[in-house]
């Protein structure tokens, strides 16, 4: 069987993307103790605590109220100036259109 060399480096590719993805939720199933201490692939206590903080703690409000407010700020300054630039493209003859 013969292995498709742009496949295999498509795939590590693929892996070598994906680690931060798995790092993070590795460490959010952890508790603190564990994370501080040993080294392990795989959570050996796991626990869904941090996410039940972070969903029930009041002071994250301010952030998740913060984090809104600053993405609908740029969506709206983005799309003011996106618009009518697209608009000007759209019109406007190219050399070799």
């Amino acid at each position: 069987m013969k292995i498709n060399k742009s496949a295999f480096i498509m795939t590590l590719y693929i892996i070598f993307l994906m680690l931060p993805i798995y790092w993070l939720i590795n460490m959010s199933l952890k508790t603190n103790q564990e994370i501080l201490t040993t080294f392990s692939l795989w959570p050996n206590d796991l626990t869904f605590d941090n996410y039940m903080v972070i969903f029930t703690d009041p002071s994250w409000y301010n952030g998740y109220l913060n984090s809104i407010t600053y993405v609908v700020m740029n969506m709206v300054i983005s799309l003011s100036v996106a618009l009518p630039a697209a608009y000007a493209f759209s019109r406007y003859t190219f050399m070799g259109d």
